[in-house]
């Protein structure tokens, strides 16, 4: 009788593992979803002249620091630019640079680890652009990271290019 159940668990078990696999997102699924097609051109004809894009960029392997980064980051950008964000002048994205489509950031941002880069597009062209580098000595005080996130994406809409 035991015999006869193994292979029903056995195929009960792989249909899970194959939903699971369909449904659940792998490594690298939030930047494919918000990844850009064309890396600086305009979203639509309809999009601002002047577009602040805010860049988290990540690997496959991701610490409890890179995410915790990510989340703070996203929620200040978010949180803080509510109404920019709505009106298209503020972008996030979460970007895997180990999808090969993505790799050209690395050169493009001077990239060596996770970074939040925060960049200037007018009219669809990257025009400047920072790595905001300090993310990793504030990743212990919340309250300075935001602030500087806030402070760095602010004046870049504040003082286009």
């Amino acid at each position: 009788m035991k015999i006869r159940r193994l292979p029903i668990l056995q195929a009960v078990l792989i249909v899970v593992v194959a939903l699971a696999v369909w449904i659940v997102p792998g490594p690298g699924a939030s930047s494919a979803m918000a990844r850009e097609t064309a890396p600086d051109a305009p979203a639509a004809a309809s999009a601002p002249a002047h577009v602040v894009r805010v860049y988290y960029f990540h690997g496959n392997a991701r610490c409890v620091s890179c995410r915790k980064i990510e989340a703070l980051a996203a929620e200040t950008v978010r949180e803080a630019f509510a109404d920019e964000v709505k009106q298209g002048k503020v972008e996030w994205l979460a970007v895997n640079i180990e999808e090969p489509a993505n790799r050209h950031f690395i050169q493009d941002f001077k990239l060596y680890t996770k970074s939040l880069v925060v960049a200037d597009l007018v009219d669809g062209s990257r025009v400047r652009w920072k790595n905001l580098e300090r993310i990793w000595e504030l990743l212990r005080d919340d309250e300075a990271f935001r602030r500087y996130v806030r402070e760095e994406v602010g004046s870049y809409l504040e003082r286009p290019s």
